[in-house]
């Protein structure tokens, strides 16, 4: 591993030939952008919800949504293929669709507004800076017989004229040549209500799979009449099915190839496509034979040699605390990293670690009941533990110290506390540092 690295770790409805279709990003909903035009109409991506407007060649989502919230038709989605992949069943209801967005309206008004303090004549504030200057302190000037501005609010004969006064006028001029004064334009907005109608919308999941491959999901939509249509075209017991419809559901690829990597957690996030496919060829391609090295947000880097032979894995990860593990260590420190579909690796490569308890760090796999742990080298100069020999991805628990083993006795009941492995009598990664893994001391 790259020392670089280990600083940065520590630091439709119509006839039976009907198709269907969905409303997408032309449409908003309590003001957020709904379904979208970065996925493909027939690409989904594992563990994201959507949430789509279902409209027929006949029928578009409005009539629908009126009909459905009047009762007078029902809409049953029908799973034809990959009904166990789904989260749940397909759902339907009827949402309130922004049709018309909403229009401003800019009213623009002329003011003014002082651009100094104004003092009364006992010395307190009159007008202040910045304020509107609807009004204006004048005095008469028998030489060019106007009234103009004047600041001294001491002096006998001073009036307040007004911006309805005739002297108005000539008291601004002034004013606005001895830089007391300036004019600004002044927006008012006022806003008029959307417009707004009822839609159906299908809502539905596709579960993860943590795996390489896609899943396809295919259904269709059976509309039932329950009453006659207000058209006057379709009579009570009148029932139609659309098409089928086709999805593929995957996870997106990485988003680059390089001898140094970084998947961030946002990537890893179905409503950014889970970009967390590599493909090992395209790897190979890009740097040969090369070591890699792939950061894991701030938490963890592993570091192996790239391989011809090496097949897709995906890499889908999460930070997620493990209850069971914090729940019976209160007193210890923890870090977590665990990869969903348990990605494997060609050549055998590190996995460095924050030292979070410095040279008493202690690095376990967790296989959801027994905690096994793991040989490491502590690295003093970077606070990071590595260890090497991975080449399978899994549930990580780094500890702030050795975790301690606690004796069953024959009589005592079952706890669901997880089972931590002696050191000294499992050690699955060579020990090539300077720490002993059964004792943890240097």
């Amino acid at each position: 591993m790259k020392k670089t690295l280990a600083a940065v770790l520590a630091a439709a409805m119509a006839l039976s030939t009907a198709t269907v279709a969905f409303a997408a990003d032309h449409v908003t909903l309590d003001g957020d952008l709904i379904g979208g035009s970065t996925v493909d109409a027939n690409v989904i991506v594992y563990g994201k919800e959507y949430k789509q407007y279902l409209r027929t060649d006949e029928f578009d989502e409005y009539t629908l949504g009126e009909w459905l919230d009047d009762n007078i038709i029902k809409i049953d989605a029908i799973v034809t293929e990959g009904r166990s992949s789904l989260e749940t069943a397909p759902t339907l209801s009827v949402q309130n669709l922004r049709t018309t967005n909403a229009v401003e309206d800019i009213t623009k008004k002329d003011g003014y507004r002082w651009l100094q303090d104004i003092k009364n004549k006992n010395g307190s504030i009159k007008y202040k800076e910045g304020s509107t200057a609807s009004q204006i302190p004048a005095i008469y000037d028998e030489t060019t017989g106007k009234w103009v501005f004047t600041d001294d609010l001491s002096q006998e004969g001073f009036v307040l004229v007004g911006n309805k006064n005739v002297k108005w006028d000539d008291v601004l001029a002034s004013a606005i040549n001895a830089g007391a004064v300036e004019k600004f334009t002044n927006s008012s907005i006022s806003t008029s209500k959307p417009s707004s109608d009822k839609a159906v919308q299908v809502k539905y999941k596709v579960r993860h799979t943590y795996g390489t491959g896609d899943t396809t999901i295919k259904m269709k939509f059976k509309i039932t009449f329950k009453k006659n249509s207000p058209d006057g075209n379709y009579s009570k017991g009148d029932t139609y099915t659309t098409d089928e419809m086709e999805f593929k559901a995957k996870y997106g690829e990485l988003n680059s190839y390089s001898q140094d990597m970084v998947l961030t957690l946002d990537e890893v996030k179905p409503d950014n496509g889970s970009n967390v496919i590599l493909k090992g060829d395209k790897l190979y391609d890009e740097i040969g034979n090369d070591t890699f090295s792939i950061q894991f947000e701030d938490t963890a880097v592993f570091e192996a040699k790239a391989a011809s032979a090496q097949k897709k894995i995906n890499l889908f990860y999460n930070l997620d605390e493990i209850n069971e593990v914090t729940d019976a260590y209160p007193n210890v420190d923890f870090e977590f990293i665990t990869f969903k579909g348990n990605p494997s690796f060609v050549n055998s490569g590190s996995m460095t670690f924050n030292a979070i308890g410095g040279k008493n760090t202690t690095v376990y796999t967790f296989d959801g009941e027994t905690l096994s742990p793991l040989t490491t080298t502590y690295d003093s100069s970077y606070k990071t533990v590595t260890a090497k020999g991975i080449k399978k991805l899994g549930t990580f628990v780094v500890a702030s110290e050795i975790l301690e083993v606690e004796d069953e006795e024959d009589d005592e009941p079952v706890s669901s506390a997880p089972i931590v492995e002696d050191p000294s009598s499992s050690q699955p990664s060579s020990n090539n540092g300077d720490r002993n893994p059964s004792t943890g001391a240097c």
